[in-house]
């Protein structure tokens, strides 16, 4: 494994690996992530082995905006195929660049990259899961999209991890069989790595045996109102017997604001020290050294992982049968969620929905995927 000669691409479902590349130090490096929080956490590890000095470590809008790309362009068609012409103009160049969460990135970003990577490396690398597109990208699980629309050769230079090491069986199994209806209900093929498919569809994963928390998730119904001094109690408990723990409390992406804003001063009552953003820059900061509380949308904490996790408000959530793109994204968020938690899974909710019936139905139903031990 390796970056050089050629476009480097690999597909990742487990936990990603990218700082196995000792060839970071060498190369004048960009590393993109979607992101601030993931970006933080990719940040700190890059700090821990010294290798901060050749690489510029950002978000996508971080990183375009120093070159006059601004986020409110990402909606028009038009103002988004921009970022091609201001990146070439830039006058930046990479010897290497890798992007995180490469299912979040829109066409026209990924253009922009190939604009400044430096030719005669070529070297691009990126992780890729198809399951966890929640910004929409919908065109890329059709059967007639490919990389190379875009001038990126994947054919012989991509890999498929389908074995499963953040979650533990019974965290995976859930989130698999809660997405899998999803993906049935729009009409998504899923293929198993024997299928040898291409990187832009959906593959089942097969989980680690040996990651048993025997702790199964739950679903619990309560009242909303409640909700705050409840989730600060069973953090305050968690802590007490795991102080070294860190917990993820995340709730459902739109309209949440005010309740997190509840959560976080319920923990504050009870001297339970946490990091709960009010706004985008707030998520700058390095939060992921043990021990650590977050609450935030589960859409601000993709890419980063808990030992235990509290979805609150599950039924937030709602089917969109209208617009299944939408809908797909609805239930990939869940899904993102769900595949947060290493151990622990609690899920919250207040009234029966869609939603909740299926991950009632997901909870009840026999195991689906294969163990690889």
């Amino acid at each position: 494994m390796g970056l050089g000669g050629d476009i480097v691409v690999f597909v990742s479902l487990n936990r990603r690996f990218l700082f196995a590349l000792g060839l970071i130090e060498h190369l004048q490096f960009a590393i993109l992530s979607y992101n601030r929080f993931m970006n933080g956490w990719i940040k700190s590890k890059l700090s821990d082995k010294d290798l901060l000095k050749n690489v510029e470590c950002k978000t996508f809008h971080q990183w375009s905006y120093g070159f006059g790309y601004d986020y409110s362009f990402d909606k028009s068609d038009l103002q988004r195929t921009t970022v091609v012409d201001l990146a070439r103009d830039s006058k930046l160049k990479y010897q290497a660049i890798l992007v995180d969460e490469a299912q979040d990135f829109y066409d026209e970003w990924f253009l922009a990259l190939l604009e400044v990577l430096d030719k005669t490396g070529n070297s691009l690398f990126f992780v890729y899961d198809n399951a966890q597109s929640i910004y929409g990208q919908s065109h890329r699980r059709k059967s007639n999209w490919s990389w190379s629309k875009l001038g990126i050769s994947v054919v012989g230079r991509s890999q498929i991890f389908d074995i499963n090491y953040r979650n533990s069986p019974e965290n995976l199994e859930l989130a698999w069989k809660f997405i899998e209806l999803g993906l049935n209900e729009n009409g998504m093929k899923v293929e198993t790595k024997e299928d040898k498919p291409t990187i832009d569809k959906i593959i089942k994963p097969k989980k680690k045996g040996t990651r048993s928390s025997s702790l199964q998730p739950s679903l619990l119904q309560i009242n909303f109102d409640l909700m705050p001094e409840i989730i600060a109690k069973q953090v305050k408990t968690a802590l007490e017997s795991c102080p070294n723990s860190s917990i993820g409390i995340l709730t459902y992406p739109q309209r949440t604001k005010s309740f997190r804003k509840e959560i976080s001063n319920s923990l504050r009552k009870i001297g339970i020290e946490h990091h709960a953003p009010e706004s985008s820059p707030q998520r700058n900061q390095n939060v992921v050294d043990r021990p650590y509380v977050i609450v935030d949308s589960w859409n601000a904490l993709k890419g980063v992982e808990f030992d235990a996790v509290i979805i609150a408000g599950l039924d937030m959530a709602a089917e969109n049968p209208v617009d299944t793109d939408i809908d797909f994204q609805e239930k990939a968020g869940i899904y993102t969620a769900m595949t947060r938690a290493r151990d622990h899974l609690v899920m919250l909710y207040e009234s029966e929905t869609s939603i909740i019936e299926q991950v009632e139905h997901a909870l009840n139903s026999p195991a689906q995927l294969e163990s690889e031990n």
